[in-house]
């Protein structure tokens, strides 16, 4: 394979990527304006935060459709139906009257999302030589971690300076750029059309994430000690039980699950999805900190993630270039050991948070995130026979957008419990606070031993 890439397939890696950030970063937009919304749409926290949870959710379970849909139809038809269906819940959300109609247009944007971040990189890892894939995969991965760290930013100076309805109306002119980048350089085309879709399995896994995401929901208006939620609790694990049955005596597959077989993959997907579990937990977090605790506005909260985000853009492709030229995966050791001292610090110094130090320790983080996200996604992906590229896609790419959702939802419901007691609501969301913290220290530290894990096996392979 040539090491110079078309310039067809750079302007589509361009579409399908801008497309992907701009699904990205409404993810969480709306996080910094839910003190605004509940009050327009009449509706409390546990109930406002679907507008990400259930972005986040849909978003997966279209990922998980991906590996089917990019096997069997041409890359520029599902490209097409991405984007008018980023378009119409774009204007959906912007116009609309009441919590149920931008909920609506929220996920119809999350379908968009779904299809456009396997898209982009089913094309690098299709199109992209061995030895640039870290690279190319480090900038991909920079457009979906800096749309969620980015968001609460955007989100939080249209809000202050406009509405929060110029978060939709926005992006429409860059819609029309990607629209034509896409549909004259788009070409790949389908590589196994007798491909068959696993309707039961699917049908069984969107009701355990949907019902996993539920009963977390559910513990913020009731507490986790109530039956409500260790009985949701335990009809999911029975509904994983179900499906892990199933899925083992069915003829037809979601994805390829025989490429978790290599430990050193099974240890990757961990940790990809401990990191953005907790990456965009705590794009939910800060902003609530900084409204609640700190007192700030919307705008304010939204800024005190910038520079984190930015810092993305020139950490990872810098960290995929050092890959390929180590060949080894000690960037990404080296990126979850960064991670977690960053996450450490919103621990030791809980109660002297400040507008300041909450950029700080969230730049920390963030670099760690760049220098071992993208990396991952990499060195798990030369671990599978090409034929098995789609599969390894569509799992990293749902495990990251369901740990978003997840995430989201666990840290929510943990503040919204504190927030059931009688007391100050600045008293109680510092408490939900600091446990959220501590649970995120512990899934860095597992995280950590994953990525230890994993580069110990490569390098015994060695």
């Amino acid at each position: 394979m040539q090491q110079r890439l078309s310039r067809a397939t750079v302007l589509s890696i361009i579409a399908t990527g801008l497309l992907s950030f701009m699904g990205t970063l409404v993810e969480t937009s709306l996080n910094v304006t839910f003190a605004t919304l509940t009050k327009q749409m009449q509706v409390n926290l546990a109930t406002i935060q679907w507008l990400t949870t259930g972005y986040l959710l849909l978003t997966t379970l279209t990922m998980i459709a991906s590996a089917h849909l990019i096997k069997r139809y041409p890359v520029k038809m599902l490209f097409l139906i991405a984007i008018t269906c980023f378009t119409l819940g774009d204007l959906l959300s912007a116009v609309a009257p009441s919590f149920p109609i931008i909920l609506l247009g929220r996920l119809i944007q999350a379908f968009s999302t779904g299809l456009s971040i396997p898209l982009m990189f089913h094309i690098i890892l299709t199109s992209v030589p061995p030895r640039r894939l870290a690279t190319y995969n480090g900038m991909a991965a920079m457009l979906i971690a800096l749309g969620p760290a980015l968001g609460p930013t955007y989100g939080g100076l249209l809000t202050a300076a406009w509405s929060w309805r110029m978060i939709f109306w926005l992006l429409l002119p860059m819609i029309v750029i990607v629209f034509f980048l896409g549909i004259f350089n788009l070409d790949l085309q389908p590589f196994s059309k007798e491909d068959r879709f696993d309707f039961w399995g699917f049908g069984l896994l969107a009701i355990i994430l949907f019902l996993v995401d539920y009963t977390f929901n559910r513990a913020a208006k009731v507490g986790f000690l109530s039956w409500d939620f260790w009985g949701l609790l335990l009809v999911s694990g029975l509904l994983s039980v179900g499906f892990y049955i199933y899925n083992r005596h069915s003829s037809r597959h979601l994805v390829d699950f025989s490429i978790l077989k290599n430990s050193i993959v099974s240890w990757h997907l961990l940790g990809y999805f401990l990191l953005q579990f907790i990456n965009i937990g705590l794009s939910f977090i800060i902003p609530q900190v900084a409204q609640y605790i700190l007192g700030q506005n919307a705008f304010v909260a939204g800024m005190i993630l910038l520079p984190g985000a930015l810092l993305g853009v020139i950490v990872a492709p810098l960290a995929g270039r050092w890959m390929d030229r180590l060949q080894t995966p000690l960037p990404i050791v080296v990126g979850h050991a960064v991670f977690l001292l960053g996450a450490a610090m919103f621990i030791i110094y809980d109660r002297q948070l400040t507008v300041a130090l909450l950029i700080g320790f969230y730049f920390l983080l963030r670099l760690g995130f760049n220098l071992a996200f993208g990396n991952t996604i990499s060195h798990a992906s030369v671990q599978v026979q090409p034929k098995q590229k789609a599969d390894i896609n569509a799992t990293f790419n749902m495990t990251q957008q369901y740990a978003g959702s997840l995430g989201t939802n666990i840290f929510a419901a943990i503040i919204g419990v504190y927030q059931l007691q009688h007391v100050s609501l600045r008293i109680s969301t510092a408490q939900g606070a600091l446990m959220d913290y501590w649970l995120i220290a512990v899934l860095a530290i597992i995280g950590l031993f994953a990525a230890w894990i994993s580069y110990r096996q490569t390098m015994q392979k060695k």
